[in-house]
């Protein structure tokens, strides 16, 4: 009996009975249409021994595989609807999961005249199986196909993955060599600029002999321009440092009042000239565990960006307190701990402010706010990546606050020195 039922797609091979319904259940199923002059059913694989029988008389279940060699060839090929053997009459019936043939039915009854009841028996059974194993077989196609999709999906995955870390590799490989090519380009170039600064610091000091008005001013310009470009290269060579991990830190116990100081005397006459106001609010607080010159170019960085994009008469300030080691809430994990054993230093500024599709990269290397081709300001758009990779170089976390027009204010933590390192310092 078959429902016509066919299998596209993925699952191309027949299922077994075994897979479509378990032994007990069959059994159960089976168990209540034995009765009168039935002696049993018996269902027998398609290619294989009885896979489940119930017998009312004897409940000797092995008595199916004592039939005579021919008899059970019969029964398992299905070929015959009804045939006897010795007291007993068998009804043979095929049994479908879709268009294919997984077992046979069998019903035993006596060798008496063939009657009516046990052939609607037998067919009223198999209407039954057949229902039960047709919605079997569609729930398994179901996962049959979910499975074939799912290891699919895994060999595109394996695929892609293997696509994926190649790419990475030879991004990784461009990179290595891209850092390595700015760390020898950077450090060819320092030498000659030294000189070509030295030299201008001599001239402008009268070593060569007094200069006019007009070429103290050309030379102060060569001086100038050659401050920038070394500026640059530092930067260059820092950044190249940093992303190949050969930066060394002197970590230590250390003021947070002292760094933050030293920082200020190497901006305020930047300040002084923008026509701002600088000072710093560090309220008594623990040491830090960090490398004091590390931190100060860390601050200095963050104070020259202020200072750039702050008008005359704005305010630059830098604050320190007490926080967790931890990013902003929108960031936190769901269940995570905060550290208190941290200090917060914050640069805040009254300037230009950025818009918040800005904000998210400006700690990536040579990203700039203003990079139009009439931008007002220098710079190459390192000083904030180098900032993040120190204070991430210290155990730290950087980011930033800002709205257009009502100024930015960019935080990171270090680490509380414990007693013994800050007695120790």
């Amino acid at each position: 009996m078959s429902s016509g039922m066919t299998v596209t797609g993925p699952v191309d091979r027949k299922p077994t009975i075994d897979e479509l319904i378990g032994v007990a259940d069959l059994e159960r199923c089976l168990a209540p249409f034995v009765a009168g002059s039935v002696e049993g059913l018996a269902v027998f694989r398609d290619d294989g021994p009885a896979y489940a029988v119930a017998s009312q008389r004897d409940g000797d279940l092995t008595r199916w595989e004592t039939l005579p060699p021919e008899a059970l060839s019969a029964l398992r090929r299905g070929a015959e609807r009804s045939f006897g053997v010795g007291d007993v009459r068998f009804e043979v019936r095929p049994l479908f999961a879709g268009a294919d043939r997984v077992a046979v039915l069998v019903l035993a009854r006596g060798a008496g005249p063939e009657g009516t009841l046990e052939v609607r028996l037998i067919e009223g059974v198999v209407a039954v199986l057949g229902q039960l194993l047709q919605a079997s077989f569609a729930a398994w196609v179901t996962s049959e196909m979910h499975l074939a999709a799912s290891e699919q999906s895994h060999r595109e995955l394996t695929v892609r993955n293997a696509e994926l870390q190649r790419a990475v590799e030879h991004l990784q490989q461009l990179d290595k060599l891209k850092s390595n090519f700015l760390a020898t380009v950077s450090h060819e170039l320092r030498t000659p600029l030294t000189s070509v600064i030295g030299f201008s610091e001599m001239l402008l000091e009268g070593l060569a002999g007094d200069l006019g008005e007009e070429q103290r001013e050309y030379v102060q310009t060569i001086l100038d321009r050659g401050e920038e470009l070394l500026s640059l290269i530092t930067h260059l060579l820092e950044m190249s440092q940093l992303e190949g991990g050969a930066v060394r830190l002197d970590l230590r116990a250390c003021a947070v009042a002292d760094v933050v100081g030293r920082a200020l005397d190497a901006v305020r006459l930047g300040a002084q000239q923008a026509q701002l106001h600088l000072h710093a609010q560090t309220p008594a607080l623990p040491a830090v565990v960090a490398d004091p010159e590390k931190i100060q170019r860390v601050l200095v960085n963050l104070l020259g960006n202020a200072i750039k994009f702050t008008g005359p008469g704005g305010r630059v300030v830098v604050e320190a307190c007490r926080a967790p080691i931890r990013r902003p809430f929108q960031e936190e994990t769901l269940f995570g701990e905060e550290d208190p054993d941290a200090v917060r230093i914050t640069v805040r500024d009254t300037g230009i402010g950025m818009a918040p599709e800005q904000l998210g990269r400006i700690f990536e290397a040579f990203y700039q706010v203003d990079a139009g081709p009439t931008r007002a300001h220098g710079g190459a758009g390192l000083g904030l990546s180098i900032v993040r990779n120190l204070v991430v170089a210290h155990g730290g976390e950087v980011w930033a606050e800002s709205e257009p027009g009502r100024g930015t204010a960019v935080h990171f933590t270090l680490p509380v020195a414990s007693a013994a390192a800050e007695s120790a310092a």
